[in-house]
């Protein structure tokens, strides 16, 4: 009797010790469920860190190398309703081709944006009427760089590499300037209306 009595108490206590540890498995299993999207965002944010940090200064040398060799442009996406050969006008060429990257394509698709996120980037080619390659000209929006524009590093390149303009050209922000609700951008919408793009009156005044 005394025997029995004994081994029925270490059977309660057995179950009562295996309910326990699975209790507190399963309490485990749903913290770690909880935890994993914090984890995620975590490494979310670390990449996006690690990606502005290799991100080119205001200079134009370090931009032509960021577009054409560490993330090539032409690998990005065409400017939405803006795909392939577009005609142009004055200063930028008969035909244009407008390139954007993964930054600026995720400011479009957000409807809520009115300006584009720093580091982005917008490429556009200018081509000759017989769609010989004129020139790159480039709008990149680095933080703190200007903000009385829009923050927009501008630059205009040969198709070699060669600097024909960078920073803060007057012909750039004069002709951009006209349409600064729209974040200085004539393509799109993104933070209000746009007229259409115009030509310049005097070429030579906004040749950069």
């Amino acid at each position: 009797m005394h025997k029995g009595l004994i081994l029925l108490m270490i059977l309660l206590l057995s179950v009562m010790l295996v309910v326990s540890c699975g209790r507190k498995g399963k309490d485990i299993s749903e913290m770690g469920a909880e935890e994993a999207p914090a984890a995620e965002e975590a490494v979310s944010d670390a990449d996006d860190m690690a990606e502005m940090a290799a991100m080119p200064g205001a200079d134009a040398g370090e931009l032509w190398n960021f577009i054409t060799e560490t993330s090539p442009y032409t690998e990005w996406s065409y400017w939405p309703d803006y795909e392939g050969y577009q005609p142009g006008k004055s200063p930028h060429g008969a035909i244009l081709r407008v390139f954007v990257d993964e930054h600026g394509m995720a400011n479009i698709a957000d409807d809520m944006k009115s300006s584009m996120d720093n580091g982005v980037v917008i490429v556009k080619e200018n081509f000759m009427p017989d769609t010989t390659l004129a020139a790159l000209t480039v709008m990149y929006k680095v933080e703190g760089f200007n903000p009385e524009v829009g923050d927009w590093f501008w630059a205009k390149y040969s198709p070699d590499g060669t600097v024909a303009a960078s920073g803060t050209p007057a012909g750039c922000i004069g002709c951009h300037g006209g349409v600064a609700s729209n974040d200085y951008l004539f393509t799109g919408n993104v933070g209000g209306d746009v007229e259409e793009e115009h030509e310049h009156d005097d070429d030579e005044k906004y040749e950069d």
